[in-house]
């Protein structure tokens, strides 16, 4: 079944809150957020200038995106697209959704021909995989020292 979107509301927040708890435990964040301050944030999001979807098999959310167009820090005459969350429900993965989401959201919802940027934690070996199968490349690192 080929997915489709629809854009998030206010009403979703506890369900889009409830997922992104999930992604910050899948993907080993250390996010130490509440359920109301996740909530809080997605509203945030909603009212601001974020594209939140959610992805629909059928009737059924299967998940969601957040995404935010921004100028490109050397070529500011061109658009690119910070998504800065993708997220499957954990018992709808490794069936192609992931891909179709990404596949969707560029072909629907992104400028034609503008760079997708993600940001893929190291402590998500698997999330990163799935991001090179779908096209992404690693463009650098971030790395932190921390206090010993």
């Amino acid at each position: 079944m080929a997915l489709a979107t629809r854009p998030a509301t206010e009403a979703d927040l506890p369900l889009l809150a409830r997922m992104n708890k999930h992604l910050i435990e899948d993907e080993g964040s250390r996010n130490p957020m509440s359920f109301d301050q996740l909530a809080e944030r997605m509203r945030g999001w909603l009212l601001g200038d974020w594209g939140v979807k959610l992805f629909l098999a059928g009737e059924a959310i299967v998940g969601y995106a957040v995404y935010q167009l921004r100028r490109d820090e050397y070529f500011p005459e061109q658009t690119i697209v910070y998504l800065r969350q993708l997220f499957v429900e954990r018992e709808r993965r490794s069936r192609g959704l992931g891909a179709e989401a990404v596949a969707l959201l560029v072909r629907e919802h992104f400028p034609s021909g503008c760079t997708v940027v993600i940001d893929a934690l190291a402590s998500n070996p698997r999330g990163a995989a799935f991001w090179q199968k779908v096209g992404f490349a690693p463009y650098c690192a971030t790395m932190h020292l921390r206090p010993r």
